[in-house]
């Protein structure tokens, strides 16, 4: 029979040996792992070796399958459930991030970096030729949209549709089905515009009473409906003298990071994110080398308003774009924009839908326009 080998233990000697060297190697590893965690590097491209301090960027996308650049250098590791990328190991100074995708605008910005600190930027990509879904009176038995013109002077012809039409010769509608949702559309924008003409109305009264003699009586609100603010989440866009503002109202913990720089001096807010953030700072809390009275969280320096780019252009009408919070609604003269509220370096704006004259209503997580005799809703992503 051949006998089982037994395996005998360590020697007490060996195994303090052992434990003094595990001991060891966690003592050294420990500091390293440490050292690497908080920032900093070893450089070895130099002539000289030595230690630098290095910090990341963490860009989230809007757009599925786009593709991230630093400094023009393509962003391998994308995460693929959040559309999002940590890019880390940077130098401290200005970098440039910018996403892109086929078929939607291109989204630019330049962001400091500083040792040991993430950078946070939300992208968006707005589709090139917008994308629309007309909404016609009245519609086929099989749902196509009917539209009572000639099928060789296709309407919006610049737009990309998703639905199909049914171009009737004779405006004869005994053969068709009336469409519920363009009723109820039409509702929607027979409101807006007397919510519209109530809010002309206040705006007149309120210009009236810069000028009035101090024995005048107060003019009246139009109504209670007549309002200029939109709020969601704590945040709340708002008007005042032609010009749109997004302002915090909720704990100051949870402000944005886009309200919040890293303020050293004058010189160098303007360098790092442009010399409008240095003087959104002086017009919220006057001329100071420190603002004493701007909200302070840890080493960053908050404001709680920022204006919002209109391109030199009135602003008709504003909201928060569906299902976010980061990102303006405009319509201004030329067209419906969507602007980001993040003003680091610049606001990215980017065009949805073009035309003058259009009336637009936000209704749930739906943007719907008029434009002349259309109504349609539009959409902020490529449509299949």
């Amino acid at each position: 029979m051949t006998p089982i080998p037994e395996v005998q233990p360590l020697p007490r000697a060996h195994r303090r040996i052992v434990f003094l060297l595990s001991l060891l190697v966690f003592a050294l590893a420990v500091p390293l792992f440490v050292f690497y965690a908080i920032g900093y590097r070893f450089d070895f491209s130099g002539e000289v070796s030595n230690i630098k301090s290095v910090g990341g960027i963490y860009v989230t996308a809007s757009v599925r399958d786009v593709e991230m650049f630093v400094d023009e250098k393509p962003v391998r590791d994308m995460r693929m459930f959040q559309n999002a990328a940590y890019i880390q190991n940077l130098e401290a100074g200005i970098h440039r991030v910018h996403t892109q995708a086929p078929g939607v605008q291109t989204w630019v910005k330049d962001l400091p970096v500083f040792p040991r600190i993430v950078t946070e930027v939300a992208s968006f990509n707005m589709p090139v030729v917008p994308q629309i879904r007309l909404i016609t009176e009245y519609e086929t038995a099989s749902g196509e949209s009917v539209l009572f013109e000639s099928a060789s002077s296709t309407p919006l012809a610049f737009a990309s549709t998703t639905n199909t039409f049914f171009f009737a010769s004779s405006s004869a509608t005994t053969t068709f089905e009336q469409n519920p949702e363009w009723v109820y559309v039409e509702t929607l924008f027979a409101s807006s515009t007397e919510e519209k003409r109530q809010l002309q109305a206040w705006k007149r009264q309120q210009e009236a009473s810069r000028f009035r003699f101090s024995t005048d009586t107060a003019p009246l609100l139009a109504s209670s409906t007549a309002t200029t603010t939109k709020t969601r989440n704590n945040l709340t866009l708002f008007e005042q003298d032609g010009e749109v503002y997004a302002r915090w109202e909720g704990k100051e913990e949870d402000i944005p990071y886009y309200f919040c720089i890293k303020y050293e001096s004058a010189s160098s807010t303007a360098l790092w994110y442009g010399q409008h953030i240095y003087d959104s700072f002086v017009t919220s809390y006057g001329s100071s080398t420190n603002f004493r009275n701007a909200l302070h969280l840890s080493d960053r320096l908050c404001r709680d308003t920022i204006r919002i780019d209109r391109l030199w252009q009135s602003v008709q009408s504003f909201d928060f774009v569906p299902g976010t919070q980061d990102l303006v609604l405009m319509q201004l003269q030329d067209g419906v924009y969507v602007v980001e509220i993040d003003d680091r370096s610049w606001q990215n704006t980017q065009l949805l839908y073009p035309g003058d004259y259009l009336q637009v209503v936000v209704d749930g997580g739906q943007i719907f326009i008029k434009d002349g005799p259309y109504y349609m809703e539009v959409f902020t992503t490529l449509q299949q």
